[in-house]
C-alpha cells in the first residue's frame, strides 16, 4: 500500500516540479554528450589509428643522407636485422601554388590505406593523398598535370608515415592546400627523378626492427657503414617514430582531448551531485510535515529514502543514457572527428564505444546521485515524526548576525542571502566550473588569432629557398642565412627547433645576436613554450649525431613562425663544422633564378598567410561547442537555485503580499540582492579561471610547434562580466512570473 502512495507521489514530484526536473535532465544530458562526444572521438582516433599504422606496418623510424647508400650498404643493415624501405621523394610545383611529394608506392613498410579506387600499376597511374584531394576537389578517376606529364588518378588514401601532412619535421602547422604525398609505380618515379635531374630528390630510409634490436643499434650500424671523414655530412637527420611529428599525430593529439574531456566531466558531474543534493535537502524541508506524518502512519525510514532517491536516479540515469547515446551518434563524436579529419590524413573510422565510456555516461550520474542522497538524507530523515511534523529547523548561527540599523531593503537582502547560503554557494560553484570551461575554448580562440597575427607579423620576406646545394654567389637581391634543424623534448613531445645564422646586416630580421657559439636570441614562441627568460639555459639536441647542444639565451625577440633561435652566421657555421661563407637559406622579396635541383622547398609569404588560419579553422567547432556547453551549464545551474530560492520563500513572498507589496518591491527583496551574490562570484572568478586554465592549457598543446600568446585584450573580461549579469538577468525575468503566480493563501498552507 505505501510503496503504491510513494509511486503516485513520484509521478506527481515530476509533474509539480517538470520545469526543474527538465533543467536537471538537460545539464545531464549536455554533460554526458559533451563527454562522450569529446572522449568517444578522441578513443576511436587513438585506437583506430595506432591500429591502422599497425596493420600498414608502419616504420620504427627513419634517416636521411646527403647520397643515397649503396646496395651493399642496404645489404649490410638487412643483415643486422633492420628492415629498410626507400622513401625517396621529389617534390613537385603545382600550377596553384601547391606542391606534391611524389614518392614510388611502398612495399614492406609505411604501406598505403587506400579510401576509394586501386593502387597504381602502369606508368601515367598516380595515387594522391586525402586531404590533398579534398582540398583541391580530386576524384578517382580525374587527371592531373605533375612534372610535365599527365596522369590518371586511380586511386585515393593515406599513408601511416604522413598522418600529419606536414612539409617539414619543422613545420608549425599542416596545410593540405599547399602541400600532399603522391605515389607512382617505381618505374615511373625512376623516370621522373632520375632522367629529371633538375630536381632535386631527397634520399629518406624507413626502416623497421626486428624483435632485441633498438634505434641505438641503427645507428651504430650505420656510422659503422659510412667514411669516418663524412659522416657529419652524409647522416643529415635521423628520427624514431615517436619523435616524428608526422606519425600517430592525431593520436597524440587527441589523448589531451582525452583527458581533459574526462576530467572536466569529473568536474561537471561533481556540481550535478551539489545540485541535486541542494535540490533534494529543499524537498526534504519543504515536505517535512509530510515525511513526519509518513513516519506516523508506519512508513519506514528506508522506504522514504528510497522514495527521495528514485526520482533524481531516474533523471540522471535517462539522461546520462540520452547524452551518451547523442555522444556516440552523429551528431556527437562523429561530428568531433570532423575536426581530425579535416586537418589530419586518417582513413574513415568507425566510432568507437569503449565499455568504461559507456559506463562513465549512463552509470556514473545515478550511482552518484544515489551516494550523495544518502549522505545528505539519511541525516535530515533521523529525525523523529513529531520534529519532522513541526517542521523543526535548526537555526543558523549566519542568520544571529547583527546587522547594523540601516535601510529595510538592505538589511532584508542580507538576511536572504544569508538563508539561502547554500543555493548561494552553488551559483558561484556552478560559476565557477562554467567559467573554467569557457576560457578553455576562449583560449583556444585567441591561441589560434594569436598565432595568425604574430606569424604574419614576423615574415617579413616575399620568398624562402631552402637549398640543397648552395651555389658560390649569392644570387642578385638575396639575403643569406644559414639553417640547422635541432630538436627539444619536454612533456612527452619532440619538436623541432630551427637553428637560424643571420648577419649584421640582415635587413629580414631586426635581431643582433652576439659573436659566440655558445649564445642565442630565442623567438617569442620558443620563450612562451619552454617558459625561458633572459639568462637561463636552453638544450637542444642533434638527433642524427646524437649530440646536445648547450646554448645561453642573450634575449628574447618578436619572432614566432614556429619555434626558432637566431646565432651569428659565422659563429654558427664555426659551431656546426662549417667553411667560411656557407648557408643553405636564401630571403628574397622577388622570386629567384635558382636551379631546382638545387633547391628543398620554397616558402612563400602568401603560404604562410594560407597557414595561420588552419589553427582557427582547424579549432573553430571545438571552440563553439566548449562556449556553448559553459553557457548552458551555467544557465542551468543559476535556473535550479533561483528556484530553490524562490520556492523556500513561498511562504515570505505569499506573506508580503498580503501586506500589499508589489511585483517589483518583491523583486527586490527577494531576488535582486541575488544579484550582488553573482556579480561578487564573477569578480572573485573570472581572474583565477583564467589562470587556472593558463596554467594547465600548455599540456593540451604540448604536441604543437607554437608559441602560447594566451593574452587576451582588457575589454575581454568586462564583455565577460557582463554576460554573466545578463544570464542573470534572463533568469530573474523567467521567475519574476513565478513570484505573480504565488498566491496569498499560501499563508493558509502553512500554519499549524
Amino acid at each position: 500500500m505505501m510503496n503504491k502512495v510513494f509511486s503516485k507521489r513520484v509521478l506527481r514530484d515530476l509533474r509539480d516540479n517538470f520545469p526543474r526536473w527538465l533543467a536537471l535532465f538537460l545539464m545531464i544530458v549536455m554533460g554526458m554528450y559533451i563527454v562522450t562526444s569529446v572522449v568517444g572521438a578522441a578513443e576511436t582516433i587513438i585506437t583506430e589509428s595506432r591500429r591502422t599504422a599497425s596493420k600498414n606496418r608502419v616504420e620504427d623510424g627513419e634517416f636521411t643522407t646527403f647520397f643515397p647508400l649503396t646496395k651493399e650498404q642496404e645489404e649490410v643493415l638487412a643483415e643486422t636485422g633492420v628492415k629498410l624501405e626507400r622513401k625517396f621523394s621529389v617534390d613537385i610545383s603545382m600550377g596553384d601554388g601547391s606542391a606534391l611529394r611524389l614518392m614510388k608506392q611502398r612495399e614492406t613498410v609505411n604501406l598505403i590505406e587506400i579510401d576509394k579506387g586501386r593502387l597504381a600499376k602502369e606508368m601515367g597511374e598516380i595515387v594522391l593523398e586525402k586531404r590533398y584531394c579534398e582540398e583541391h576537389g580530386y576524384l578517382v578517376g580525374d587527371g592531373i598535370h605533375i612534372a610535365e606529364r599527365e596522369f590518371a588518378i586511380v586511386g585515393i588514401g593515406t599513408t601511416p608515415d604522413y598522418d600529419q601532412p606536414i612539409r617539414s619535421l619543422s613545420d608549425m602547422a599542416a596545410e593540405s592546400a599547399l602541400f600532399g604525398t603522391a605515389f607512382v609505380t617505381a618505374e615511373q618515379y625512376q623516370e621522373i627523378a632520375v632522367s629529371d635531374g633538375r630536381r632535386s630528390e631527397d634520399y629518406t630510409y624507413a626502416y623497421r626492427l626486428e624483435a632485441g634490436k633498438g634505434e641505438e643499434d641503427v645507428k651504430r650500424e650505420l656510422k659503422a657503414l659510412l667514411p669516418e671523414e663524412k659522416k657529419a655530412e652524409m647522416l643529415t637527420a635521423f628520427v624514431t617514430a615517436d619523435r616524428n611529428p608526422r606519425i600517430l599525430a592525431a593520436a597524440g593529439d587527441m589523448v589531451m582531448n582525452k583527458e581533459m574531456g574526462l576530467i572536466a566531466g569529473a568536474v561537471v558531474m561533481a556540481l550535478f551531485a551539489y545540485v541535486i543534493s541542494v535540490f533534494v535537502v529543499h524537498q526534504i524541508n519543504r515536505e517535512a510535515a509530510v515525511i513526519g506524518t509518513l513516519y506516523a502512519l508506519g512508513a519506514k525510514k528506508k522506504e522514504i529514502l528510497a522514495h527521495y532517491i528514485m526520482l533524481p536516479a531516474l533523471v540522471t540515469l535517462v539522461g546520462g543514457i540520452i547524452g551518451a547515446a547523442f555522444g556516440f551518434s552523429k551528431f556527437g563524436a562523429a561530428r568531433q572527428m570532423r575536426e581530425s579529419y579535416g586537418y589530419f590524413s586518417l582513413p574513415a573510422f568507425d566510432t568507437v564505444c569503449p565499455a568504461y565510456l559507456v559506463i562513465y555516461a549512463a552509470v556514473v550520474p545515478p550511482v552518484l546521485s544515489i551516494i550523495v542522497n544518502l549522505l545528505m538524507l539519511n541525516r535530515r530523515l533521523s529525525k523523529t515524526a513529531l520534529s519532522l511534523m513541526r517542521n523543526e529547523q535548526k537555526a543558523s548561527k549566519l542568520l544571529c548576525v547583527k546587522l547594523k540599523d540601516g535601510h529595510f531593503v538592505r538589511n532584508f537582502r542580507i538576511r536572504q542571502t544569508l538563508r539561502e547560503l547554500r543555493a548561494s554557494v552553488t551559483v558561484i560553484v556552478g560559476l565557477f566550473v562554467s567559467l573554467l570551461v569557457f576560457m578553455l575554448g576562449l583560449n583556444c580562440y585567441v591561441l589560434c588569432e594569436n598565432v595568425k597575427i604574430e606569424s604574419l607579423n614576423s615574415t617579413t620576406f616575399a620568398y624562402r629557398y631552402q637549398l640543397k646545394y648552395p651555389q658560390e654567389e649569392i644570387p642578385e637581391g638575396a639575403q643569406a642565412c644559414y639553417t640547422e634543424s635541432l630538436s627539444r623534448t619536454e612533456r612527452g613531445y619532440t619538436l623541432d627547433v630551427s637553428v637560424i645564422g643571420i648577419g649584421a646586416d640582415n635587413r629580414y630580421f631586426d635581431i643582433k645576436p652576439a659573436d659566440s657559439e655558445n649564445s642565442v636570441v630565442i623567438g617569442k614562441s620558443v620563450a612562451e613554450k619552454y617558459k625561458l627568460a633572459k639568462g637561463e639555459r636552453l638544450i637542444l639536441t642533434d638527433s642524427a649525431d646524437e649530440k646536445d647542444y648547450t646554448f645561453k639565451v642573450e634575449g628574447i625577440c618578436d619572432y614566432a613562425v614556429g619555434l626558432a633561435v637566431f646565432m651569428d652566421i659565422d659563429a654558427m657555421r664555426s659551431l656546426f663544422g662549417r667553411e667560411s661563407g656557407y648557408y643553405n637559406t636564401l630571403l628574397a622579396d622577388e622570386p629567384l633564378a635558382i636551379d631546382e635541383g638545387r633547391i628543398y622547398a620554397i616558402t612563400k609569404r602568401s603560404d604562410v598567410e594560407r597557414s595561420a588560419h588552419v589553427f582557427t579553422k582547424m579549432m573553430w567547432p571545438m571552440i563553439t561547442m566548449i562556449l556553448a556547453a559553459s553557457l548552458v551549464i551555467f544557465f542551468m545551474v543559476m535556473y535550479l537555485m533561483t528556484g530553490v530560492m524562490v520556492s523556500r520563500a513561498s511562504f515570505g513572498i505569499s506573506l508580503v503580499k498580503i501586506f500589499g507589496f508589489r511585483t517589483k518591491e518583491i523583486r527586490s527583496l527577494y531576488l535582486d540582492g541575488g544579484a550582488v551574490t553573482v556579480a561578487l562570484g564573477a569578480l572573485i572568478s573570472i581572474l583565477p579561471a583564467k589562470l587556472l586554465i593558463d596554467a594547465v592549457y600548455p599540456y593540451a598543446v604540448a604536441n604543437v610547434s607554437c608559441g602560447l600568446n594566451l593574452h587576451f585584450s582588457w575589454y575581454f573580461y568586462p564583455l565577460i562580466f557582463a554576460g554573466i549579469v545578463l544570464v542573470y538577468l534572463i533568469v530573474i525575468a523567467f521567475w519574476t512570473r513565478k513570484i505573480n503566480k504565488i498566491s496569498p493563501a499560501e499563508v493558509l498552507k502553512n500554519r499549524e
